[in-house]
Formats: C-alpha cells, sequence, structure tokens
C-alpha cells in the first residue's frame, strides 16, 4: 500500500513499509559487526538478502530519502496543509522560504536556501513520519511569527468586476385564473485598488407590472494604517445612538462600525402555502422572495438601518395575506463598535413619501470608559431637525449585557414639536441551558425619526397612529437530549390606543438520528389580523443521505397533514417529493422540487399540483459573476466585498473548500472564494480526491489574508506525474532478488525491489538512468519503454522492465 497526498492507495506497493520490515529484521542480535556501519552484521545482511548501505540509510530513525517529497506539514499539533519539501542526502530537512512561511515560523538571520533554523532554536524537535507522508515539528513560543497587528501588512490591491444575483419566479394556476410574481435582488459592482464600488436595487414583476426600488450605489475605502472607511454616494448613514437614514454623501467611521453596519438580520415566520414574502423597512422594500409552505427563515436580510422596525408581508398563493411587524430590538440592536462615525449629505427618498431632501450632518462616538462599562454619544441635525443621545452598556457579570439608550428630537417643520425615546434591553443567559432578553422602548408624543419629519405629512390620525411603546422578550432553552426550545412575543401599542402583538416559538431534537420539530406563530390580539399556525414535522432516516417526514399544519381552523421523501444525491445535486392532504376541501396536493449545485450556480425548482384546476411552479437561482483579468468565473454562492480568485493549473471540476462552501474551477482551472474575512485568515483547500490521478500538488492549503476591499489571487501548484510498476527480469530472463536497491547513477536512493521482481517508480517524468544493485550480483541498468501519453484515469501503468549488465 502507498500514500498519496496522506491517503493510503490499496493495490499500490510501498517500498517504506518495506523498508520498515528490512530494518526490523536488520536489527535482530548478531554475532558480529559489520564493518561499513557499526550495529549491523555484514554476513547476515547479505543471507538474507539485505544491501548493508540500505540498512545503514535506515539505521538511525525512520525517516525520508534524499530528494523532494510532498507532505502534510504539523506545527505544534496544528495542520498547517501540504507542501513538497526537501530532503539531503542525510536525511535532514531544509528549511527553506515555502517551509517556514507554511509553518508560520520566523526566518533565521542567514542567506542559505535553506536555513539554520535548528541552530537558532535547538529546542526545536523534526518528527518525520514516512509511513504516513507526514512532517511533524515541534518548536518553542518564540520561534511563531507574532499574530499580525498591523492591519496593513494584509494584501492589498487587485481589480474585478461583479454581478450578485438572487432570481425568482412563482406561477399559479386556479381555473381559468392564473398569476405570475418575479423578483430580482441585485447587486452590481468593482474592486479597484481597495476601493470597493457597489449598486444595490430590488426589481419586482406582478402580473404584467414591473416596480423597481434603487437602494444604494455608492464607493468605499478602508485606510488601514488609520483603522477608518470612507463612503460616499448613496449610503446608509451610522450613527451609534440614533436611527439612521439614508442620504447621498460622505460617511468616515471606524472599522468595527462598519462591521456592524453589514450585519443582517433573520426573520422568520410560517407560510401557508407557497407565498410571495416582501420585507420593507422605513416604508421601502429592501427584500422579496418566494418560500414554499411552512416555516421559513429569511438570513441575511440588509437592513436600511438597525434601530427601525421591518414589517414583512406574506402573500399566499391561495389569496390570502398577512402582515406583522417585527421590531428593531426582536432582531437585535447589540452594543455600539467602539470608535467614532462622521458624515455629512442630502436624505435620501427611496419610498412613496414626498418632501424636500434636506441636507443633514451627523456624529457619533463610543468607548470604553471601564472594562465592563462603554459610553456612547451621537447628535445629528438638519434644516428641519435635530437630535441627540446617549448610551450606556453595561456587562454587571458573567454572560449578561444591559443596554440604555436615550434620544431626544426637535422637529421644526410643520408642528414644531419635541419629544424624547428611552430604549432598554437585557441579554442574559442564566446557565447551560436557559438564556433570555428583553428589550422595551418607550417615546413621547412629540418624538420624530429623521425620516417622519420629513417626508411624512402630518394629520392628526398619524400622529396618533405612531407607536407609544413597544415590548419583546425571546426565551432559550437547550438539553443535550431533548433538544432546543425557543420563544419570542412582541407587542406594540400606538398613541390612539390600539395595539397588536405577536408570537413565535419553535423546538427541535434528534433521537438516534430521528429529527423532530415543531413551529407556531400567533395573533395576540391588535388591528394586524392573521390566522395562528402550528407546524409539526418528524424526519427519519433512510439511509446516510436519504430521509422520510411527515408532518401536520393547522392554520385557521383548516388541517394538513403530509408524508415527503428528500434525498441529497450528492453535493451538487438533491430532490423531494411530497404528497399533503387538506381537510377544508379534501384535496391531495403533490410537490415536486429539485435543488441544484451545478458547480457554478445554486438553482431551486419546484411543481405543486392539487388537482385539475390548481398547480402552481416555483423557481429561483442565486450566486454570483466575477469578471478579472483572467477572464470571467462565475460563482455559485454571492461574492462579497472582499475575495479571491484562485487557479489550480489549467484543471477544470477541481473541487476546493472554502469559508463560503465548496466550490469548482471551470474549464480555465479558476474559481471564485466569494468571501475572504477582512484583516483575517481565511482557509481555503484542495479536495485531492477530485485531482485527476496523474496530478500531484506541492501544497492544497492556502490561507488568505487580506485587507478589505482586496481581490486576492491564489495559484496552487499543480504538476503531472507519471507513476510506473514494472516487472523487471535480467538479461538472463530470471527476476531480481526482493530488496535489491534501485538507485540513480549518483548513488540516490530511489526504491527497492519487491515481491515478485516488482519495481515502482513514483515519477517517470523526470527520471534519470536507474542502476540496481543486489548483494552478490552486479550492478544492471534498469530499461523500460511506455506509451508517449500516460493514462490518467489510472494511479499507476504496468509495464515490463529489463535489467541490462553493461
Amino acid at each position: 500500500m502507498s500514500y498519496r497526498d496522506g491517503e493510503a492507495v490499496p493495490g499500490a506497493p510501498s517500498r517504506l513499509a518495506l523498508a520498515a520490515t528490512l530494518l526490523a529484521c536488520a536489527l535482530l542480535p548478531a554475532e558480529a559487526w559489520a564493518e561499513e556501519r557499526p550495529g549491523f552484521d555484514a554476513k547476515t545482511l547479505h543471507q538474507r538478502g539485505i544491501d548493508p548501505q540500505l540498512a545503514s540509510l535506515l539505521l538511525d530513525a525512520p525517516r525520508f530519502a534524499a530528494g523532494r517529497h510532498a507532505v502534510t506539514l504539523r506545527v505544534n499539533g496544528q495542520r498547517r496543509g501540504r507542501l513538497e519539501v526537501s530532503v539531503d542526502p542525510h536525511g535532514a530537512l531544509c528549511f527553506d522560504r515555502t517551509l517556514l512561511d507554511t509553518a508560520n515560523l520566523l526566518i533565521p538571520d542567514d542567506s542559505e536556501r535553506c536555513h539554520d533554523f535548528l541552530a537558532r532554536y535547538p529546542r526545536s524537535l523534526v518528527e518525520p513520519d514516512p509511513a504516513t507522508l507526514t512532517v511533524s515539528l515541534v518548536v518553542p513560543t518564540e520561534a511563531l511569527r507574532p499574530l499580525q497587528q498591523d492591519v496593513s501588512g494584509y494584501e492589498t490591491g487587485g481589480f474585478a468586476g461583479l454581478l450578485n444575483y438572487d432570481l425568482t419566479g412563482f406561477y399559479n394556476r386556479y381555473g381559468d385564473d392564473a398569476s405570475r410574481f418575479g423578483s430580482a435582488n441585485t447587486e452590481v459592482g468593482f474592486n479597484a485598488g481597495d476601493w470597493i464600488v457597489r449598486s444595490r436595487q430590488v426589481q419586482t414583476w406582478q402580473d404584467g407590472l414591473s416596480r423597481s426600488t434603487h437602494l444604494e450605489a455608492y464607493a468605499q475605502r478602508t485606510f488601514a494604517s488609520h483603522q477608518a472607511v470612507l463612503q460616499a454616494g448613496q449610503i446608509n448613514l451610522y450613527n451609534p445612538v440614533l436611527s439612521g437614514a439614508q442620504i447621498t454623501g460622505v460617511q468616515i467611521l471606524t472599522e468595527q462600525a462598519l462591521q456592524e453596519q453589514g450585519q443582517g438580520a433573520t426573520i422568520d415566520g410560517i407560510a401557508n402555502s407557497p407565498a410571495q414574502v416582501e420585507v420593507r423597512q422605513n416604508g421601502a422594500l429592501i427584500h422579496s422572495t418566494v418560500v414554499p409552505a411552512g416555516p421559513f427563515s429569511l438570513t441575511d436580510v440588509r437592513r436600511l438601518n438597525t434601530r427601525s422596525d421591518v414589517e414583512v408581508t406574506v402573500k399566499e398563493s391561495s389569496g390570502g395575506e398577512r402582515r406583522f411587524t417585527v421590531p428593531a430590538a426582536m432582531l437585535g440592536l447589540g452594543l455600539p463598535a467602539p470608535g467614532y462615525s462622521v458624515a455629512a449629505g442630502r436624505v435620501r427618498n427611496i419610498g412613496d413619501a414626498q418632501g424636500d431632501d434636506p441636507w443633514v450632518i451627523s456624529a457619533g462616538w463610543t468607548g470604553a470608559v471601564h472594562p465592563q462599562l462603554s459610553l456612547g454619544s451621537g447628535v445629528l441635525t438638519s434644516s428641519e431637525y435635530s437630535a441627540a443621545g446617549l448610551s450606556l452598556g453595561w456587562l454587571p457579570w458573567l454572560d449578561s449585557q444591559v443596554q440604555l439608550s436615550s434620544q431626544v428630537s426637535d422637529a421644526r417643520a410643520r408642528d414644531k414639536v419635541r419629544g424624547v425615546q428611552t430604549d432598554l434591553s437585557w441579554s442574559q443567559r442564566l446557565s447551560d441551558q436557559w438564556s433570555f432578553s428583553a428589550a422595551n422602548s418607550w417615546r413621547s408624543p412629540g418624538y420624530r425619526e429623521l425620516e417622519e419629519a420629513t417626508y411624512e405629512p402630518e394629520t392628526t390620525q398619524q400622529r396618533r397612529s405612531r407607536y407609544r411603546d413597544q415590548q419583546s422578550l425571546t426565551l432559550g432553552w437547550s438539553h443535550p437530549w431533548l433538544g432546543a426550545f425557543s420563544a419570542g412575543a412582541s407587542r406594540s401599542s400606538n398613541f390612539d390606543g390600539n395595539s397588536s402583538s405577536r408570537g413565535i416559538a419553535s423546538w427541535g431534537t434528534s433521537v438516534g438520528g430521528v429529527s423532530l420539530s415543531a413551529s407556531a406563530e400567533w395573533q395576540m390580539g391588535g388591528r394586524q389580523q392573521q390566522d395562528n399556525a402550528v407546524y409539526l414535522n418528524v424526519s427519519v432516516p433512510l439511509g446516510e443521505s436519504r430521509r422520510v417526514r411527515g408532518w401536520l399544519r393547522n392554520s385557521g381552523g383548516e388541517h394538513r397533514t403530509g408524508l415527503g421523501l428528500n434525498e441529497q444525491i450528492n453535493d451538487q445535486l438533491g430532490y423531494r417529493v411530497s404528497a399533503e392532504h387538506d381537510t377544508r376541501d379534501q384535496q391531495v396536493e403533490t410537490t415536486l422540487g429539485i435543488s441544484a449545485l451545478p458547480r457554478y450556480s445554486q438553482l431551486d425548482f419546484s411543481y405543486s399540483r392539487s388537482d385539475a384546476e390548481r398547480s402552481s411552479y416555483q423557481g429561483g437561482a442565486r450566486g454570483g459573476v466575477v469578471l478579472h483579468g483572467g477572464g470571467v468565473t462565475l460563482s455559485p454562492y454571492p461574492v462579497r466585498d472582499t475575495f479571491a480568485v484562485v487557479s489550480v493549473g489549467d484543471m477544470s471540476g477541481i473541487k476546493l473548500s472554502t469559508p463560503s462552501g465548496p466550490v469548482w474551477t471551470d474549464w480555465q482551472g479558476q474559481a471564485v472564494v466569494p468571501q475572504v474575512t477582512a484583516y483575517g485568515r481565511s482557509p481555503v483547500e484542495v479536495q485531492t480526491r477530485s485531482l485527476p490521478r496523474n496530478a500531484d500538488i506541492s501544497n492544497g492549503l492556502a490561507m488568505i489574508s487580506a485587507g478589505r476591499g482586496a481581490v486576492d489571487r491564489v495559484e496552487f501548484g499543480v504538476s503531472l506525474t507519471r507513476r510506473v510498476l514494472l516487472t523487471v527480469s535480467t538479461d538472463q530472463g530470471t527476476p531480481l532478488p526482493r530488496g535489491a536497491t534501485v538507485s540513480t547513477a549518483d548513488g540516490e536512493f530511489v526504491t527497492l525491489v519487491q515481491e515478485g521482481s516488482q519495481v515502482f517508480l513514483p515519477n517517470v517524468l523526470d527520471q534519470t538512468t536507474l542502476w540496481i544493485t543486489a548483494p552478490g550480483n552486479n550492478r544492471c541498468e534498469l530499461r523500460f519503454e511506455l506509451p508517449q501519453k500516460g493514462d490518467p484515469s489510472v494511479y499507476f501503468e504496468t509495464a515490463p522492465a529489463r535489467c541490462h549488465t553493461p
């Protein structure tokens, strides 16, 4: 058995295993010592067919033969990836620049190709393991490179254009009536010289009517030496204390605040049938998609700001429509990021309201005044509006967080009102099982946000319909085998006396591979009318990738029971089939769905039919397109502000593991790493099983360290090899003895002759003339012929050979 990239290859010979056996034999007790090397009996070795020179080579400890070897490197127990190392004739490892960089070790102050690392750090240990093609290093802490604190030390620059798309379509037919809906959430832009330019928009189509909402278009750059970010264009105003707004202008903020600004929200709900879901904030459509029947979770919904509520509209294919509001506190406010923000520009209206676009100036600061206490402040002013606020973040004890903020506003237009708003939130982990969070918001009648004071006309009814206070509470509980439970409730009351409340709960566990889950949402009074819904689901495995599931849904007194089967055939294709019975009309609805990841995009399609009168189609596509110096490369995932382009020679279909998920190289041998952690380390690894059998890779793991906005370029060194298993005979037609040494003309050891006079050569493409030496036999030259082209589908070829004695 031999090893390729750390994996055993059945059926292939192993010179290393045989060498270990020979060494064990050589170490048996003997009466005399060999003259060539103390410790061996030359006569005994000759009797057993072992070359004493080979025994001397393997005497000290297991080690690699001289030459270059592809190995797995470990440093202080941590895997550092695959790379090609050099070993000298004495078995010593060459600490060249590639090895030191991969191991993240300091570089000694010498100019040699093989640095004298062990002389500088004599406590270091080198542990070669030829049997598993592994080299382990144990080094003192002072030999490791310190973590990069200076963000200017990361990769920068690069140019590439991109397009991100999230497309959905829905067609519903009921008798002679039909409805069509489509949506496109797109983002276009480019990265150039660490500048990030983006434009984001939402386009919807409803039965022939089209509507487009342009959300933002901006340019952004991080100045690493100052840890500051500059944004210009149509941007979201960020203030750590006050509610933001959409402006056309310029903004400077710290890098940490940018991370908070880019956080997406997760919105949960239940659809009673295949439904269109629209998410709005401040009256503007910020996300639109289609979801199947049952519980849904919209992840990474990019909000305009983190302090305004979100309104969700669920349009059922059966004709119903439901609306509910998710308070901002329930989506997570969190402590403001430390640092500052300064902005100036004109307010921009992306909704339907009418009004002027006044100039606005904003400034904010947040910092720690104590290890457990942070203080934030912010001011904002325009020609018609001013506001100021303070926030206090407190960590009173372990796993606890309290935030208190208060804002005052002065709306000088229209009614000239003043008001105050106060927010209080508390999150606490009580134990390993229990946690909860609570939030409350209260405002006086005269309090206004910037956009409310700028665009909305003031009538008595509208003033009274503004919310007066909001409360939200979430509770979580987990148990090793009972599963995890979470519940949340929110309430909002207005100045006109009306109020609305909504609750949602979920539970899930797994017992012996069987998954159990339940979800529920209900309206607890108020003007927003919607049916309460309960969803129960049981999923049973049928093998490793196939599951059968049953469910029960109840909504508005209507009961639905269903049974389905879904299977993930591989990491690129999955399907689902189901049948559901409706107690209301006694109809059975069947559904067939396919989810595919055809390497360069994510596709989803489903078809449902209940009777001859009613059917529906649903489809979607999601991914990205990157235009760069090497051509056009597709990505199955959206491309973020910092990314990389990877090439694996010119080989197509090579699978790589990235932080976003698996990607595959295209016909040019290139792939996109869609998301790289800015000022961090992002691993990218080649799945060696996807390489052709005649290909070797020097290092299959790369750690990408890039600054924000960079387009990094990573090239994996891949070389073609040709492995051959030879059956050798002498000029007289007799086989060679087992254990004979195969070496180069210079005497460099290559391999051993194995049982049956077989010789395995790992690479004949760059092989020089080989000679075979056996105790008691004359030295002979190894000669063989191979077809002009090798077979890439096999690990090694076979051929006859002759050992010619000159």
